[in-house]
């Protein structure tokens, strides 16, 4: 019972940063109606942009040296009174690094989304009018684009960055079995379920996301009603691209900065469909089974069907709900 509760938490906290990365999928499918193949990578670039602002940037000469390492002398005292690997002395050496950390967070989102305003404005906004199937191939073209451009400007070797949160190990009991777990695990969890949080309730409240639906239902009804369908698609590809530079930036202090993450994004798309396409909800509750399914599956049957298990039950999913769990279902008629 006791390895049942800890991969179970351990699947679910995975499931949450899933989530997080479905939100861009899902936001941009919503205004546009396209799939975009290509969010992988742009959140590989959100990893290698919080990299350069929180590593590179801070370690050079012309930077203030508080930036790379903030050591105020009462910061220096309190790490020599704390035990060596406590909770304490971790807390300490996350403040220590706090200054890059906010600077590489803020630079990855700013950076990421100017990236995502220059494709929608340069790529997708000319395509507007044009069939949904030309807008995919130009997000799977992009994919060789990136993944080019990633290999100019930085080298493929794998980087560690800092973490986001304190990583200090967190040791409790839930129905009477001991559980363990990292502290920037739970942080990390926290924040993707704000954001998601915060954005389904912008796109269900807010102007901006009503005119996101409402594009996405027609866009030629939402032109007559005075919504700038072309403001709507940018919108729609920052957002995406923001919360990939959090979720970049996340899966860069569990796995290190490498080309590898680009890969996330065929894997959460499996997700997307799983959850709908168009449904924010349906896509958290399908990240929550996926990790789940994977925990079982490393737990019971080993690493190598950890990736396998979780896509038999979205083949499944799919093959019962062709438009996903919680998917809006579309009906042509002849």
């Amino acid at each position: 019972m006791g390895q049942f509760v800890q991969f179970t938490l351990n699947g679910l906290l995975a499931g949450t940063i899933y989530a997080l990365i479905a939100v861009g999928i899902v936001s941009v499918y919503k205004a546009t109606r396209v799939v975009n193949f290509a969010h992988g990578y742009m959140i590989m670039f959100g990893a290698y942009f919080y990299y350069t602002f929180a590593v590179l940037l801070p370690g050079l000469e012309l930077m203030p040296s508080w930036l790379a390492k903030w050591e105020p002398d009462w910061l220096i005292a309190a790490r020599e009174n704390a035990p060596m690997f406590s909770p304490m002395g971790a807390v300490l050496d996350w403040v220590s690094n706090l200054p890059r950390i906010i600077f590489g967070i803020t630079g990855a989102v700013i950076a990421c989304a100017i990236l995502g305003r220059m494709i929608e404005r340069m790529l997708m906004r000319p395509m507007i009018g044009q069939s949904s199937f030309a807008m995919i191939m130009i997000t799977v073209g992009l994919i060789s684009v990136l993944s080019g451009a990633k290999g100019l400007i930085w080298t493929a070797d794998a980087a560690f960055v800092p973490h986001i949160a304190p990583n200090a190990p967190v040791r409790f009991e839930l129905f009477g079995n001991p559980v363990f777990l990292f502290g920037a695990d739970l942080a990390n969890a926290a924040i993707a379920v704000i954001l998601f949080t915060a954005i389904v309730l912008w796109v269900r409240y807010s102007k901006g996301g009503v005119a996101i639906r409402a594009t996405a239902e027609d866009q030629q009804t939402a032109y007559s009603m005075g919504i700038s369908v072309p403001a709507v698609f940018g919108r729609a590809w920052v957002l995406a691209a923001a919360t990939g530079a959090i979720a970049g930036a996340i899966l860069a202090t569990r796995n290190g900065v490498s080309p590898s993450l680009g890969l996330f994004g065929f894997s959460v798309l499996a997700i997307v469909l799983m959850g709908g396409l168009d449904s924010y909800v349906g896509v958290f509750i399908a990240a929550l089974m996926v990790g789940f399914l994977e925990a079982m599956a490393q737990w019971q049957l080993g690493g190598e069907w950890a990736e396998v298990v979780p896509y038999i039950a979205v083949l499944i999913v799919i093959l019962i709900r062709p438009h996903g769990l919680l998917g809006q279902k579309e009906v042509e008629r002849i």
